[in-house]
Order: structure tokens, then sequence, then C-alpha cells
């Protein structure tokens, strides 16, 4: 819907598209396809046949089903306060962002840094592990001699297209690799429970002693490793239909799934060989120890199937964890902490491709110096680069833990109880420092190497590293680059792609003769015809007032609520439901000043998820009395809708003493433009024949006939702009 745009006035019309998209694609994630990220990056196949049955031998010791409950916990402590601030804060970078917000931008920099390092070496280390794995069953299976080095850069290869694609079609992949993952475990842990050695269960390995036994350090950093991936959900969050329930749904699926997973499957081989021979056969067995016990019952399809999977399993947590890493570079070129190219999205995909391909060149960098120097792609890129990761993410997790508290000390957040804010964030931030302390206290242990190894001091010093470089990078800005410094943590607000200065500028008359530009117009008038993106954590009152006031008087406004004090009293609550729905499920645009507002609403999939799921019951509340106009208006509106994909125009308004000027029109060109580029049409309803032949100059066209509101009511006339008709407006 429409208010008053008036008629064409002065303006700024920019032609041309916009230079880049710096926002990552809406509404394509649901909860199901976050779950299926953060499961995938931590790999529970490849987790348990390799990473818990080298601990059992490592380690010397059977506490690791218990380490991973134990963890399960910590993490899902932690993930409480991380859930409650991203219900505030939508946005790709995560840690970096919760850290910039919490505790200062500056902190946030160098959270930032740590962040980049742990995630690329967590990606670029399984590179060594599906190389090996593969190279080892080609030869056993086909006599093949295939270096791992080959096989590595095919997967670079394939994982190089898939981070430039829909990042909803990387979530079907990865659901088809993860389902048949874990049924295959599934399977494996119930021939291992049924077949318990001595003809009786033993849950030796599940007994808390285990925690308090020399070593614990290296299990638990080993058993954080087997989660990392878990706190992804909130890199998504702005690639998913309702980031403020999906981010927390997810995460908490994923943390409890994953805990019981780990917990069962690697105490079903300890009920299986025995507690007091777990250490003996891992040590000989190695990572062949979970194929071996099942082949004797299974049959060796079925053990070549697994081996299968966990390869396939590898090459999940590398998609997984490049997606992370590209999100995260991408959230860091946007505000310009890195170079601004990094926080470029594909205009038909919505992928961030700039950041996508600097992971995949930085892995092939790594991939060839190992080659080169003739390392070990299981022990020295594989077992130390997720752990090296690991470690990265603890210290992230314990500062965010601490970031959530100053996050909320900072700001009254009334739907955010004592136990979210203060109480939980605070027993995870201890537990975490306690995991931190024991591990860098065992470190050599983990690695398997003497203390006085250089590799034991030289690994956690390169996140000390990390983190200083980022410190000092944030004082620079500071410093030297105020504007940059002030955008840090923002997010999507943090972007304002500028039509006016982002595109050429643009002859008077230039669409045969509307909103042409004027002559005595001056640069500083120029800055209401700005266009941002506003991001899903912006305030929502500032939006909301605009539509309100925009919106107030006319036909639809007189026939929803007649009275003009009422009115006045319901549309601030209404509107402030819509504005708040928008921001996590739609597109939202604001001219510089917030003058003016539109909203949009994707409908490829199906319509538009334009309203709240309990829009009826708070319309009740809100509206009162005259709920039934309001639930009317929606009824009718919903019934004329088209079933074709489209994006949907929802609303646009400007403030009523700014409307006749144009900024309506340069509203809704800017989108127009994106769309364009994608081949996307477009729908709205015009709410008055005045402004029919606006959107007739910018390609829409009246479709069926005119929505009439009962009780005599107003009529709506619903109008359609198939793709590319103007292209370049």
């Amino acid at each position: 819907m429409d208010n008053r745009l008036g008629a064409p006035g002065t303006a700024l019309v920019p032609t041309g598209p916009s230079r880049v998209s710096r926002a990552l694609a809406r509404n394509r994630l649901g909860v199901s396809s976050v779950v299926f990220f953060i499961v995938s990056a931590a790999a529970p196949l490849t987790v348990i046949g390799s990473g818990a049955v080298l601990t059992f031998a490592n380690t010397k010791t059977i506490g690791i089903p218990v380490a991973y409950a134990a963890i399960a916990i910590v993490l899902g402590l932690f993930a409480v306060g991380y859930v409650a601030m991203s219900r505030h804060i939508t946005n790709a970078g995560a840690f970096y962002t919760y850290v910039a917000q919490g505790l200062g931008r500056v902190p946030g920099v160098g959270a930032s840094f740590v962040a980049v390092v742990a995630y690329n070496a967590m990606q670029i280390g399984l590179y060594g592990g599906f190389g090996a794995i593969l190279a080892t069953h080609l030869k056993t299976w086909f006599g093949w001699n295939v270096q791992w080095w080959v096989l590595a850069l095919l997967a670079w290869v394939v994982i190089a297209v898939l981070g430039v694609l829909r990042i909803d079609f990387n979530s079907k992949v990865l659901a088809v690799l993860l389902t048949a993952e874990c049924l295959i475990m599934l399977v494996f842990n119930a021939v291992e429970l049924t077949h318990p050695a001595g003809g009786e269960i033993g849950f030796a390995a599940l007994s808390p002693s285990n925690l308090v036994a020399a070593g614990v350090g290296a299990l638990l950093v080993t058993a954080v490793t087997g989660f990392v991936g878990f706190e992804g959900g909130a890199v998504y969050a702005e690639e998913t239909r309702d980031p403020k329930r999906t981010v927390a749904q997810a995460t908490y699926i994923a943390v409890a799934f994953v805990g019981v997973l780990y917990a069962v499957s690697s105490w079903a081989l300890t009920v299986y060989t025995g507690p007091d021979k777990i250490v003996a056969v891992a040590t000989e067995q190695q990572a062949d120890l979970i194929f071996n016990i099942n082949a004797n019952f299974l049959g060796a399809w079925i053990v070549d199937i697994g081996r299968i999977l966990i390869v396939t399993s590898l090459f999940a947590a590398l998609v997984s964890f490049h997606n992370t890493v590209a999100r995260y570079l991408f959230a860091l070129g946007r505000e310009q902490v890195l170079p601004g190219r990094l926080g470029a999205t594909h205009r038909k995909t919505g992928s961030p491709y700039v950041g996508s391909l600097v992971q995949t060149g930085l892995a092939l960098v790594v991939i060839v110096l190992f080659v080169l120097f003739g390392l070990d792609p299981l022990i020295d890129l594989m077992y130390i680069g997720t752990t090296f990761g690991g470690l990265g993410v603890v210290i992230l997790m314990a500062i965010t833990s601490i970031s959530v508290i100053g996050y909320f000390a900072r700001r009254k957040v009334a739907e955010e109880n004592l136990w979210r804010r203060l109480v939980s964030p605070a027993i995870a931030a201890v537990l975490l420092l306690v995991v931190l302390g024991l591990t860098l206290n065992q470190y050599s242990a983990l690695l398997g190497l003497p203390s006085s190894h250089p590799a034991v001091w030289i690994l956690p010093s390169v996140f000390a590293v990390a983190g200083l470089a980022g410190i000092c990078w944030g004082v620079h800005l500071k410093s030297q680059r105020p504007d940059v410094y002030a955008a840090i943590g923002l997010g999507a607000n943090s972007v304002i792609g500028r039509a006016s200065r982002d595109l050429p500028e643009v002859s008077s008359g230039s669409i045969a003769g509307l909103v042409p530009e004027s002559s005595d117009e001056n640069v500083a008038d120029r800055d209401r015809y700005d266009v941002f993106r506003v991001g899903g954590d912006h305030p929502v009152a500032p939006v909301s007032k605009v539509l309100s006031d925009a919106f107030l008087i006319g036909e639809i406004a007189e026939w929803l609520v007649p009275d003009l004090a009422e009115r006045r009293r319901i549309y601030p609550q209404y509107w402030a439901m819509a504005v708040e729905h928008a921001l996590g499920a739609g597109d939202v645009f604001a001219g510089g000043e917030l003058s003016g507002v539109s909203v949009w609403y994707p409908a490829v999939f199906g319509p538009p998820h334009a309203e709240p799921s309990d829009v009826e019951r708070r319309l009740r509340a809100i509206c009162g009395p005259y709920a039934s106009r309001f639930l009317a208006l929606r009824q009718v509106m919903s019934e004329a809708h088209p079933v074709m994909p489209h994006h949907y125009l929802a609303f646009v308004g400007v403030r009523p003493e700014q409307q006749g000027m144009g900024i309506g029109t340069t509203l809704i060109q800017h989108r127009l433009r994106e769309l364009d580029e994608t081949g996307t049409p477009t729908y709205l309803e015009a709410t008055n024949r005045r402004n029919l032949a606006l959107y007739v100059h910018l390609g829409f066209q009246p479709t069926g006939n005119p929505i009439t509101l009962p009780d005599d009511g107003p009529r709506l006339y619903p109008m359609w702009r198939p793709a590319s008709v103007h292209r370049g407006l």
C-alpha cells in the first residue's frame, strides 16, 4: 500500500543499477536449514570415528563421553545469553558484533581478528583429513594411488562453486549428507550397545570422576572442538525468515542433538570393548576401530558406506565452515574494518561472493604450502589445525559471555530476565575460562608433543598476536577513520548504500519528464534522497513513526478507524508491530534522513511472510473494537494476492510535510533496480487513483479488478510489474 506520494516534484532520481549490494539475501533459511549448517560443521561421524577414538588413544583415559556431556551443558549455559543477544542483534559477524556491542568497538575488532584466524584454521584443516582419508579408501578399494592434495583440490573446486551459490542450495546439500551420516551412526550405536563386552553394559566412561583425572584439559578442548560450529546460527541470522526465533531454536536444538549424539556414540564404543580395554584397542586400531567393530555384524558393504560417509562428513563440514568464514569477512568488509570490497554480495544469489573467493584463495595457498613442505595432512593439517581453531573458539566464547553481561548492563531490556542477562552468561564465562585454563596448561598433551616443543607456545600465541593486532587496528580506526569506527558492530545499519553517490548523475527529465532534477538543488538537499537498507537490529520506533505519520490521514485510515483521536492512539502500536516484523522478515529501506520508508517482502516459494504468525491476536489487542476492519482489510488483500513468484511492495510512506517531493519515488526505484538485476517481478496495491499514473511510469500495470473494502469502503488497485520492464530506472 502507498500513502499520498503526491505529484512528482523536485527530486534526485538516480539511474542505473547500484554498483554493489551490501546485504545478504533475506528469508532463505528456516530453523531446519540453520540446524543443518550447525551440525554439519560439527561433522559428527568424523568426530566419533576419528576424534573420540584418537582421544582415547592419545590421552590414555576413558573420559571423553562424559567430557562431551559436560561441554554440552556448558555450551547450553553459554547459549542462553548468546541467543538472548541474538534477539536484539542480527549480524553475520556474530562473535565480533557481540563483543563490539557488549565490550566496545576496539575489543570487537580484536575479537574479529581472532575469529577469522580460528575459523580459517578449522575450515582449511579439514582439507587434509578429506584428502588423506579418501586417498586411503581409493587405494584400499580400487588400488588407486592418488595423492591426498589432488583430492583436496577437487573438493576445493566444488566448495568454491557452492560458496557463491544461494545459501538455501547449500543447506539442501548439507541436509542430504547429514541425514545419511546420522543414520549410519545410529545403526553403529545400536550394534555396539547390544553387544557389550562380557555381556554387561558398563557406565564407567560416563562417571563425572573422569573430569578430575589427569589430562582433563585435553579431554575438554577435544570435546569443545567437536561442537565448534554450533554458534553459527547467529552468523546466518540475516538470511533467516525470522531471526529472533530461528537463531534461538536452531542453537538449542543443535547443542542438545550433538551433545546427546556424541556422548552416546563415544560411550557405545566403551560398552563394546569394555571400559578397561578401550584405550588399548583405540591405540591399536586408531580410526579404523568403529568400522572394524561393526564389520563383524553388519557386513563389509554397510561398513564401506560408513567409510564413504566419513568423507562426506568432512566435506559437509568444509562447506559449513567455508560459509561461516565468508560471512565473517563479509561483515568486516561491510563495516570497512577490512577492505570494503569484502562486503559485496552477488546480485543473483545474495551470497557474500568476494569473502567466499578470498577464503577459497587462502585455502589454496595453505594446501600448496603443505604439499611443498611435505607435511602430514592428517596430523599437521587436520588434527593440529582443527584443535588450534577450537582453542580460538573457546577464547571467543568466553569473551562473548562477558560481552553479553556488558550489553544488557547498559540497556534496559524488559523481555530478557535476570537469568538470561546475567546469571547464565556469568556461569558460562567462568566455566569457559576454566576450560581455557586447563587447555592451555595441558596443550602439549593435546598435541601429543613434549612440553618443550615450540608449537606448544607458538600456536596459542598466534591468537594473542591476532587479538592485539585487531585492537591496534581498532585504535587506528578510532583516531584516523572515525566514520568507520562509529559503524563498527552495527551490521546492516552501517551500510548507507547511498543511491545519489553510488550511481552516475542524471540529467533532468530522464524518465519521460518524471521527477526531474532541479537546477538550483544544493548538495545538502540531496541527503534526503539517499537510500539505505535498514538492518534487522535497527530500533523499531523511528521507522514505525514515519509510517504511522504517513498513513494517519487518508481514505483507508478513515475507514479503518473513523475517529481521528482513536487513530492517533492505535496507529503507533499497529505500525510498531508491522515494522518489528518487517525488520526480521522483510526488506526495509529508508530515506537518508528517515523521511520515507518502503517495506518489501519476497514471495518466491509461496505467499509473502508479511505479518507476524499471531497477527490476529495482536490486532485484537491493539485495535480493540476496530480490529474487525483491520482483519477484513487483511482478508481481501490476501485473496487478491498473486501466486506467481515476485517481491511485494507492502508499504511506502513519506512524512506528511515532505510528501510530493519525489522521496517515495526514489525509494521505490532504488529497490526496483535491484529486482530488475535478478529478473524479479513486483506487486503492490495502490490506495488511490492519483498514484496510478506514477506507478505506470515505473512499469506497473493494473491487474485484476479493484479490491473493494466492505461496508462501502474505499478501493485498492492491485498492480503488477514484470521483471526488467524499465531496466536502468
